[in-house]
């Protein structure tokens, strides 16, 4: 009569998981003058709301690590966001051998410990998952304010762009403009 051996395998793994995403959009900026004219009074008016000049384009860092860029010159917006969590994960699996000690012992122990490590992978992999949703979710709510803000930064784009325009046409005798609205009143003597 054989006997039967209980063995136990307790693993413990600490994981970086690393999550990142981003969306890309374009501006519609009308060309009301020529596109160089264009960019620069978009970089005027993103710097008056807080972007900083990296090289070609403008950066913002919001407060909960969102990234948004502006390239002023094909008017993209890049929105990204990354994070990092480290995680500690422990597993223990237990099994029968038929061996009290050596090789046949040891293999069934290594088989315990490879499915141990592989359940721990499987527990990171779902948290990572979970990290992923929780970033593009955080993404996706900043793109609602941040359109608004660009919309905004777009419309005074234009009207600045409206303005000039006009008087170079002509002598501008009248301009009202509603802020709450976003309407543009110009009347021109040609």
């Amino acid at each position: 009569m054989s006997r039967a051996y209980k063995i136990k395998v307790t693993e413990r793994a600490r994981h970086v998981l690393r999550a990142s995403d981003h969306v890309s959009t374009h501006l519609e900026l009308l060309e009301i003058l020529p596109h160089e004219r264009m960019a620069e009074l978009l970089v005027r008016e993103l710097l008056e709301r807080g972007f900083k000049r990296i090289g070609d384009k403008l950066t913002r860092r919001e407060s909960d690590g969102v990234i948004v860029e502006v390239d002023p010159a094909s008017a993209t917006v890049t929105v990204k966001v990354e994070t990092e969590q480290a995680v500690t994960l422990e597993g223990e699996r237990q099994g029968w051998s038929g061996a009290p000690v050596g090789q046949l012992q040891e293999r069934e122990r290594e088989s315990l410990r490879k499915q141990v490590l592989q359940d721990l992978q499987r527990q990171a992999d779902a948290q990572k998952t979970q990290l992923q949703k929780k970033l593009t979710d955080q993404l996706e709510g900043h793109l609602l304010d941040l359109r608004k803000e660009l919309d905004q930064a777009v419309n005074r784009v234009t009207a600045n762009a409206l303005k000039e325009k006009a008087a170079q046409i002509g002598q501008i005798k009248e301009l009202s403009e509603d802020a709450q609205t976003g309407s543009l009143t110009i009347v021109l003597e040609v």
